[in-house]
């Protein structure tokens, strides 16, 4: 089951104060892509309201790493953060201090929210990388990044959520990208898929029980 599958990888991520846990996070239970992932700054995030904005990516092009709107304005959005989002995301920005004070003279000062050791913006595939290198650690089989937006559609399609909603939480362009994607999803689709004791409760599992329930 994918959902199990990404649980299992988020409690990796987390145990082992992995600082892209967050990033991984918002990709499974929210659909962000890559590039949307690695362009969020913390001007994006507001915590307190448990809000993401998305209107920027980082990507590599011609050689040049660059910080960019997004392609098409259905791309923008503002999005309720889940709980297990909000949560690791206030766990990064902490490690983003630490992280900071760690490097000293070395730290390149920017608002991004995912950042190297040194402040300086993540390679998008690096992020791919560092996402493959978790699956063999938690043990899942591979997925790609790509991959796990996917199977973020497929289970809001699995939570009966309606297709028009599903379309704007992932923000396609078109509405039939959005049904390709439905009409693919068994008609046994069960609602405990994402809401259960899938994803978004190993949020509420103190690290080191995971094991336990």
């Amino acid at each position: 089951m994918v959902e199990r599958r990404g649980a299992q990888f988020l409690e990796s991520a987390r145990a082992d104060e992995d600082p892209l846990y967050a990033a991984y996070a918002l990709v499974l239970v929210t659909g962000l892509r890559k590039g949307e992932a690695l362009g969020l700054t913390w001007e994006d995030v507001d915590l307190d309201a448990g809000e993401l904005t998305i209107g920027r990516q980082l990507q590599r092009l011609r050689g040049q790493l660059l910080h960019r709107d997004t392609k098409t304005q259905a791309s923008d959005a503002t999005l309720p953060l889940p709980d297990i989002c909000l949560t690791a995301l206030k766990l990064r920005s902490d490690q983003r201090n630490e992280t900071e004070a760690a490097a000293g003279n070395a730290w390149h000062e920017n608002d991004l929210v995912f950042t190297t050791r040194y402040g300086t913006p993540i390679e998008p595939r690096n992020l791919q990388r560092s996402w493959q290198a978790r699956c063999d650690r938690a043990k899942v089989r591979p997925i790609t990044v790509h991959d796990a937006r996917r199977a973020c559609a497929t289970l809001l399609a699995d939570l009966d959520v309606h297709p028009r909603v599903a379309m704007q939480v992932l923000r396609h362009a078109r509405f039939s990208v959005t049904m390709e994607i439905y009409t693919q999803v068994s008609s046994k689709a069960t609602r405990d898929a994402l809401s259960g004791s899938a994803i978004l409760s190993a949020a509420d599992t103190p690290v080191g029980q995971a094991g336990q329930r």
